[in-house]
């Protein structure tokens, strides 16, 4: 009998022991795995920043690069422009010896898809190179288009306006002359301030005025065939 009680007893102490050994490892457990999932994510954050760390450094590469290559980019474009320059004033040039007539000094190449006449007040872009606007008279000093050359007087180069003319205010007409002629006459003329030359070319019919298509918008009349309008530049 005694030794069945001390058998109970010596069970429940033991029971009650490995009970309290499993608990004390259960916390230990929990605690020991949370400690793991705080170090895997500080691992993770880690990764994430080398991962952001590096998309940042390709980037600046990428952004170096191709500002290099813009760089080069600009520098052709820079060549091509003055060499359209070149073939621009050469075409004018030839122009020039062939007809007879005085074409401004602008010459810088341009497209209608994009200007870049923007460095000349006051102009933009026509048959691929940069004119002064209809009317407007060019100032080589100053690189600007004027309605009026005021005290800087008028020079011997024109602009050209193709198709053109200003109805109504001929001052004087010439009839049976060479373009180069109706120039000359402009060039030369003493009884009024000649700005305006329409040269007809079926009849070499040519036509001198003291007004311009600028400061006469309303008599500006387009699509005249084989009418040329040239405005007299400044001095």
């Amino acid at each position: 009998m005694w030794a069945t009680f001390f058998f109970a007893v010596c069970c429940t102490y033991l029971a009650g022991h490995v009970y309290s050994e499993e608990r004390q490892c259960s916390r230990y457990h929990y605690e020991a795995q949370t400690l793991e999932r705080i170090i895997r994510a500080e691992i993770d954050l880690v990764a994430v920043k080398n991962i952001v760390t590096n998309i940042e450094e390709k980037t600046e590469k990428v952004k170096n690069e191709n500002n290099d290559e813009l760089s080069r980019l600009a520098e052709k474009m820079d060549i091509l422009q003055e060499k359209m320059n070149n073939l621009v004033r050469n075409i004018s040039e030839t122009k020039a010896a062939k007809e007879g007539s005085a074409t401004s000094s602008m010459w810088k190449f341009c497209t209608s898809c994009k200007t870049t006449c923007s460095d000349v007040e006051n102009s933009e872009c026509k048959w691929m190179a940069c004119k002064c606007k209809p009317g407007l008279s060019y100032h080589h000093a100053t690189r600007k288009c004027l309605p009026d050359c005021g005290d800087y007087g008028y020079g011997n180069t024109y602009q050209v306006e193709i198709d053109t003319i200003l109805e109504g205010f001929n001052t004087k007409v010439i009839h049976t002359i060479s373009l180069e002629d109706c120039v000359q006459r402009c060039n030369m003329e003493k009884s009024f301030v000649c700005k305006t030359v329409e040269y007809y070319k079926p009849k070499q019919e040519c036509h001198l005025s003291g007004e311009t298509l600028y400061t006469k918008p309303e008599v500006h009349k387009t699509n005249m065939r084989d009418y040329i309008t040239y405005t007299r530049d400044c001095n």
